[in-house]
């Protein structure tokens, strides 16, 4: 039966606790699930498949992981860097910080799309997280702001680049030019009709749908989101 100290994973020991060392450390596990999830999406990402890629049985892995879930957890915290990567050295200022953070979560779900997801399901994805989630959070300790206020504005920050990141990979494997091209007629009906002034000049005249630049787009509008959260402190 599992206890509650043990319902947690990283509560529990790397050994199995059968008298030997185990044979595979859940970094390895990890990572044999990574390269799956990689090439192939998380859907493919199962026990019995971890356990084939790294040679073990078909069973075996249940030794180290108990759940698909656990599992999960163990890739999303595998990936996840070193915490200056995420939120710059220890004097960055505020606007550093959260800008810092939103880049650094970009890159982390075009590189890993299947992250977005697991972050998504669970707030708490794994230590490495939790060490990014207080280190941001710290950045705002000298701002006399309470506990809540501090948490959202990190948060605001991550959940933009989650979004932003997740709708940029989806385009990518979309194609957006396919997707202009299957809908173009519907939209031209829709200027045509005189209706919607504010669309035809999106069309004709924004930068950002027909952009091939997604850096120079995700820059300007990460540097709005930073402006207005900083702008209270003058920072």
């Amino acid at each position: 039966m599992t206890t509650t100290d043990e319902a947690v994973i990283w509560m529990r020991p790397e050994a199995t606790g059968r008298g030997r060392a185990p044979g595979y450390t859940r970094a390895q596990i990890a990572r044999a699930a990574i390269v799956i999830a990689d090439a192939e999406g998380l859907e493919a990402v199962t026990m019995r498949r971890v356990a084939k890629d790294i040679g073990a049985g078909p069973m075996s892995l249940y030794r180290y992981v108990r759940t698909k879930e656990e599992l999960h957890l163990l890739m999303a915290n595998e990936v996840v860097g070193p915490l200056e990567e995420w939120i710059g050295p220890e004097n960055s200022d505020l606007a550093t910080t959260l800008s810092q953070l939103a880049r650094t979560t970009r890159r982390q779900v075009l590189a890993h799309p299947w992250w977005a997801q697991i972050v998504a399901a669970s707030t708490l994805v794994g230590p490495k997280w939790i060490e990014i989630i207080e280190g941001a959070t710290a950045r705002l300790g000298g701002l006399s702001l309470e506990i809540d206020e501090m948490m959202e504005i990190p948060a605001t920050v991550r959940t933009f680049a989650l979004g932003y990141a997740q709708n940029e990979a989806r385009r990518g494997r979309a194609g957006a030019e396919t997707e202009m091209t299957q809908w173009g007629p519907y939209i031209s009906t829709l200027i045509d009709s005189g209706n919607y002034p504010y669309l035809r000049r999106i069309i004709a005249d924004a930068r950002g749908p027909h952009e091939h630049d997604p850096d120079a787009h995700f820059e300007r509008a990460l540097a709005r989101l930073v402006t207005g959260l900083c702008a209270p402190f003058g920072r």
